[in-house]
């Protein structure tokens, strides 16, 4: 690469003709599918959920609940993963939750033979919420009435850093002074691919898993501490 030129990606061909394969595009014979159960409420917890129907259902293979999987936690952000305690992202979320922190949390997993037996698993699955109030701003999350979000409270982490010396100076010796309170939309990127991803055992007894991320490393670390 060189200032002033432009140079044709590897695989721009592919992707604007529609040949790249993607990681949904992919499979592997005799493949089980997986759907989650997702939560239809923003903020509760799980009083009961019922999956006999599901699990007696032709084709399903398993139903797991959050009662099934382990309590170990791991950071959903996707920094690099690092061993100093004061750097690492906060390890706030479980495989599946009886804790459900946002419309769509993932409380159950269903596993079938094909993804209509799973997609209609799911649908039996009969939860019980208890609702909780939603809270959408840092005030209302930082009141000393708000319900908890995360153990041990909803300020999970914070910095304190300054730059270019004193602010109360700074303020001291400005011409003008302009305060106010700004609020900006989320923003998401645009990606071309469906989250997805798929594992299988390889001839050396390997989990090999094929995964839509752009941020390997932290991936790795996230499976390791998950797969239980």
């Amino acid at each position: 690469m060189a200032v002033g030129k432009s140079p044709r990606r590897k695989d721009a061909v592919a992707k604007v003709t529609g040949r790249a394969r993607y990681t949904d595009d992919l499979s592997m014979p005799g493949m089980l599918y997986a759907k989650y159960v997702r939560s239809p409420i923003a903020h509760g917890r799980v009083l009961r959920i019922d999956t006999s129907k599901a699990r007696n259902l032709h084709g399903v293979e398993a139903v797991f609940t959050y009662e099934d999987v382990s309590d170990r936690r791991f950071a959903t952000a996707g920094h690099p993963y690092s061993f100093d305690p004061n750097h690492a992202d906060i390890a706030d979320r479980r495989l599946l939750t009886g804790h459900v922190r946002y419309h769509g949390d993932e409380v159950a997993i269903v596993v079938a033979r094909d993804r209509l037996t799973a997609e209609e698993a799911v649908s039996m699955i009969q939860v019980e919420y208890e609702e909780y109030p939603v809270m959408v701003s840092a005030q209302t999350a930082l009141a000393a009435d708000a319900p908890s979000i995360h153990e041990g409270g909803n300020l999970i982490k914070s910095h304190q850093f300054e730059v270019g010396g004193e602010l109360k100076e700074a303020f001291e010796e400005a011409d003008a002074i302009v305060e106010s309170d700004y609020k900006t939309p989320i923003t998401w990127h645009c990606h071309m691919e469906n989250h997805s991803a798929y594992a299988y055992m390889d001839d050396m007894d390997h989990i090999v898993v094929v995964s839509s991320t752009q941020r390997v490393s932290p991936s790795r670390v996230t499976i390791r501490y998950t797969w239980v």
